[in-house]
């Protein structure tokens, strides 16, 4: 037993508290009890839930896994629930873990696994199985296409296996411009050369060991429908040589091209039957139209047909002078010192652009080039001026700086002063009576005349009141003795707007009221050109008028039979629905409750493609014009067994 003997005060010198303290065993406080060790890691089953999938009336054996179980392990499995599929035929060894037996089930089947240490822990997981039939490729298979359509994919037809697939091409080719997706079975692109193509495409199976078959796939690349494209420019330029084509596509060429109603534009030659060209330099201004159908060779023949509308218009030119001006609003222009450099006969002195403006009379408009503030190291050294019709300098303008209301410096500036720049400004005031649409002119040159085309400027524009106009929509054409109705209308008008004819004359048949409503029911074929009269209800009113023409057809019908000819089951199908009268653009539509595999392309009319199944089919089609009116036709198809088929 330790004895404490107190020391002295003599025996402590020397001797610390601490040691004192040491000495007798007290004087401070001990720890608590250790921790409690960490509970051991729950016992827990490793195996995924999804097991390997299997084939019906095969034999399975699988070995679930667990982790930090005391002692032997008891394994045990149950349904999932009452409706759940179970996995019938296999049973799992209690002691091993190994889940075996014959597969008697089909599809999705599944189970709870339980497994039990000798400590008595627990610990359950749910597992998954699918059982396939055996791999079969289908039987051989034959797909149509059309050369160089995008199509919906094919896709390579197996039944069974275990999933997932993979194919691969081990024989012949696909078309060229399609390809097999590895791991879907599709067939997607672009078929580009017309033929036969036989492929043999190998499927295996993720089965072990895996299950391998062929499947003979043949597809036949066919030539699309014939149609005419649409090749043929809608306006060409009065006295400019012009050279075009009507082009055909689809079908088996070489092609032949009949012009079979109206005319082309007076200086044009007629089309060529082989080439589809026709060239020449048009004559006279105004719209034409003309029919043209082709014919491929096919046996038998394809046709097709369409209509065409070209308008002659005056070309732009240069704008050089007040009488070529370039028309503009507000805005900013982006030009060269000449925008048009087709050259003249004789080279002028120098360059010069004209711009034509519109504004209404009292309005200020202010007028600015960017040239050296916007290209620094672009020389061009811009002047501006604002003329009338003739040419001649106006004088209502306000030079740059200048905040006076009053408007009499004459319409030229070279320079803006501050800051000091070479690009030009000016803002001008309208002149003329009230409500009055005035025209003139922005002159933009080169203040030391050696501009050359690509330098650049930007004209700026603002403060210009657009007058009275009258929007110059086509009208719509008119189909003969079937009820026609459109609207004229007009912008920037004071109050009400009356309108009347100014000269020329509507089609026999229709009428304009004052509220702008050309109505009625036209009677006679044929193009109608005249001219129409806004006026408002401004003071003084504003006038505004307008060129229109109205080109009146035969009503469209449909002319092909109802019945059609006999289409061959697996063989590829086209026909082309006839129609006469009426204008482009056609609209064609299509309704049938049970049409099969046999299509309509809207843009042309045409139907084709191939059927699997025989029988007697159906359905109504439509087609619609430019006149705004339609007609439809009960149609029936009929797909036999052929000869050969």
């Amino acid at each position: 037993m330790k004895r404490c003997i107190m020391p002295t005060i003599r025996d402590a010198i020397g001797l610390t508290l601490l040691a004192l303290l040491d000495a007798c065993g007290g004087g401070g406080s001990t720890s608590g009890p250790p921790p409690p060790p960490p509970p051991p890691p729950a016992l827990t089953i490793t195996t995924g839930s999804n097991l390997p999938g299997t084939l019906i009336n095969a034999a399975y054996s699988v070995t679930l896994q667990a982790v930090n179980g005391v002692g032997a392990l008891t394994w045990s499995i149950a349904p999932i629930s009452p409706t759940a599929q179970f996995v019938v035929g296999l049973s799992i060894d209690p002691k091993s873990g190994v889940l075996s037996g014959t597969v008697n089930f089909s599809g999705g089947a599944g189970f709870v696994a339980t497994v039990k240490d000798s400590a008595s822990h627990i610990a359950t997981k749910s597992f998954s199985v699918g059982a396939s039939s055996a791999l079969q490729a289908a039987p051989p298979e034959l797909f149509q296409v059309a050369q160089f359509q995008q199509f919906v994919p094919l896709s390579v037809l197996a039944m069974g296996g275990v999933q997932p697939l993979t194919f691969t091409l081990t024989g012949g080719s696909l078309p060229f411009g399609l390809r097999l997706h590895p791991q879907t079975g599709q067939i997607a692109g672009s078929a580009t050369v017309i033929g036969s193509y036989p492929a043999t495409i190998t499927i295996q199976d993720s089965y072990s060991p895996p299950e391998v078959v062929s499947e003979q796939v043949t597809i036949q690349v066919i030539p699309p429908g014939l149609l005419i494209a649409n090749s043929v420019p809608r306006q060409i330029l009065l006295n400019r040589p012009f050279s075009g084509k009507v082009v055909a596509v689809g079908g088996i060429p070489p092609y032949t091209f009949t012009m079979t109603s109206g005319s082309l534009p007076a200086g044009l030659s007629a089309i060529d039957p082989s080439s589809g060209q026709f060239s020449g330099t048009p004559s006279t201004l105004g719209p034409s139209f003309f029919s043209v159908t082709v014919t491929d060779s096919s046996n038998p023949p394809l046709s097709a047909s369409t209509n065409f509308a070209i308008t002659v218009v005056s070309p732009i030119g240069r704008n050089d002078t007040p009488a070529t001006a370039t028309p503009i609003g507000n805005g900013t222009i982006f030009a060269t010192i000449s925008p048009y450099i087709d050259p003249p006969t004789t080279p002028l002195p120098g360059d010069n652009d004209y711009y034509k403006l519109v504004s209404l009379s009292g309005t200020t408009v202010h007028v600015e080039t960017f040239a050296q503030r916007a290209w620094s190291s672009n020389p061009l050294d811009t002047v501006i001026e604002i003329v009338d019709g003739n040419g001649s300098q106006l004088g209502t303008c306000r030079q740059p700086g200048v905040t006076s209301t009053i408007f009499t410096s004459t319409c030229v500036n070279d320079d803006i002063p501050s800051p000091p720049t070479t690009d030009s400004a000016l803002d001008f005031q309208v002149p003329g009576p009230t409500n009055t649409a005035t025209t003139f002119y922005v002159h933009v040159l080169d203040w030391r005349g050696d501009a050359r085309p690509d330098m650049n400027y930007q004209l700026e524009v603002t403060g210009l009141v657009a007058p009275l106009s009258v929007q110059s929509n086509p009208l719509a054409p008119a189909a003969r003795g079937l009820s026609y109705s459109q609207q004229l209308v007009a912008a920037n008008g004071i109050g009400n707007v009356a309108w009347s004819m100014s000269s020329g004359s509507l089609p026999p048949g229709l009428t304009l009221n004052s509220a702008g409503a050309i109505t009625g029911s036209a009677t006679t074929d044929g193009g109608y050109s005249f001219v129409v009269q806004a006026t408002d209800s401004g003071s003084p009113p504003q006038i505004a008028t307008a060129q229109e023409s109205i080109q009146v057809v035969d009503p469209i019908q449909i002319t092909s039979p109802g019945i059609w000819p006999t289409a061959c089951v697996g063989q590829p199908y086209s026909f082309a629905i006839q129609t006469s009268g009426g204008s482009p653009p056609f609209y064609w539509s299509f309704i049938s409750n049970s049409w099969v595999g046999i299509n309509l392309d809207q843009s042309t009319g045409i139907f084709s493609g191939f059927s699997t199944i025989t029988g007697t089919f159906v359905g109504t089609v439509g087609v619609g014009d430019a006149t705004q009116n339609s007609v439809s036709q009960q149609v029936t198809l009929t797909v036999a067994t052929c000869p050969g088929g």
